[in-house]
């Protein structure tokens, strides 16, 4: 939230954040930019003050929709490649206070120099330290923001829905590979308004068992084994992401991949249902540690260099990153906080056994727990 921002900054004595943004759209600026449309700019956010938006006159109009004051860089020098006149001319116009920060994704080699000159002139530039505030204050999420993830979710489950259809096909008989059900993935989320920021998770039997193989595009779906679809589609037009994890099995069952699956159900359940804001996100994790460990599985707690049983992290906040705060890892000290929008994503993974399942949905945090942004089952049958 932007007023989380303001704490941050006036709890670290910084007057203005700086977002430079340069050819590459990154989600601190997106956010702080509220999404602007240009390809090169910088958002600048003095402590209790709106964002205000400095871009170069092709892109005037699509900085002046977002609705934020915009300045153009040749009010502030005339030399559009010098970026300390731009900086500190820019900086005492709009009223900056002397303590300067800069986030985002900009050029070391650059802002190196910068940096340097700017202090120089008098400027103190805040050393981060490996803390990123935009981060941090975008970990809670505004009530649009969580409408908009919600409606990235509810496109995403219509393509989860087209994959069920399509192993319904395979059960009754229908040949199809693997590579088919990626490019109908591919093609429906496309279709939706989505992009499909890196290749969707789809993988069977032992490749499933390694829980961010991408499976073999050639290989024939086939039956009595887990198929793992992990999907994390952004709207093209806002950015927000979503994230939903399902494993499939067509035809008969097997009794331990049943068992699996029971295991990870049962855990993702006793999270999903335990989650409430003002607690440390890690005890979720070590929560599903203690539920797989008691069950004699392997943990990364017990068993830091595993590759079976529970070899990975609980889950994530979800927003304009696919991975943002809170983490759950056990060696961070995030706190769940009501606005927080995460992904809990529990698994299991033997892949000598070809067995691997995963189960993930993304939740909002609310005053009394989570709600959850899927409707669709857990079941291994594509039925469900």
């Amino acid at each position: 939230m932007l007023a989380d921002l303001d704490a941050l900054m006036q709890s670290r004595g910084i007057d203005t954040v700086i977002v430079p943004m340069h050819e590459q759209m990154h989600a601190s600026f997106r956010w702080l930019a509220r999404g602007a449309k240009i390809t090169r700019g910088y958002a600048v956010k003095m402590a209790g003050r709106a964002p205000v938006l400095v871009t170069y006159p092709m892109e005037r109009e699509e900085a002046q929709a977002t609705g934020l004051e915009v300045h153009l860089v040749h009010e502030f020098t005339s030399r559009v490649d010098d970026y300390e006149e731009l900086y500190a001319n820019m900086l005492r116009q709009l009223g900056s206070g002397p303590h300067l920060a800069f986030f985002g994704n900009v050029p070391v080699h650059l802002y190196l120099g910068i940096i340097e000159s700017l202090e120089v002139r008098g400027w103190r530039v805040h050393r981060a330290r490996g803390e990123d505030l935009i981060q941090l204050a975008r970990k809670r999420k505004e009530p649009w923001e969580i409408e908009a993830i919600r409606d990235v979710g509810r496109r995403t489950e219509e393509v989860v829905d087209g994959v069920r259809s399509l192993l319904r096909e395979v059960e009754r008989g229908c040949a199809m590979t693997l590579g088919d059900l990626k490019r109908f993935v591919s093609q429906e989320i496309a279709r939706l308004g989505l992009i499909e920021d890196h290749e969707t998770i789809l993988s069977q039997g032992r490749d499933a068992g390694v829980p961010h193989s991408r499976g073999d595009a050639s290989a024939p779906v086939r039956l009595s084994v887990p198929l793992v679809l992990d999907i994390f589609p952004a709207d093209q037009t806002s950015g927000y992401f979503f994230d939903m994890t399902r494993t499939f099995c067509i035809g008969p069952i097997p009794d331990a991949l049943a068992r699996v699956h029971q295991d990870v159900l049962e855990a993702f359940t006793r999270v999903r249902d335990a989650v409430r804001p003002g607690t440390p996100a890690a005890s979720y994790q070590a929560l599903v540690c203690d539920s797989f460990e008691s069950k004699g599985y392997a943990t990364l707690r017990s068993h830091p260099k595993t590759f079976e049983g529970y070899v990975h992290g609980l889950g994530h906040g979800v927003g304009l990153d696919i991975h943002e705060k809170p983490s759950f890892s056990l060696a961070q000290h995030d706190p769940i906080e009501e606005g927080d929008v995460i992904a809990i994503e529990p698994g299991l993974y033997f892949p000598d056994r070809e067995i691997g399942v995963r189960i993930e949905d993304t939740f909002v945090v609310t005053a009394t727990g989570v709600e959850t942004l899927c409707r669709g089952g857990y079941g291994l049958t594509p039925r469900e």
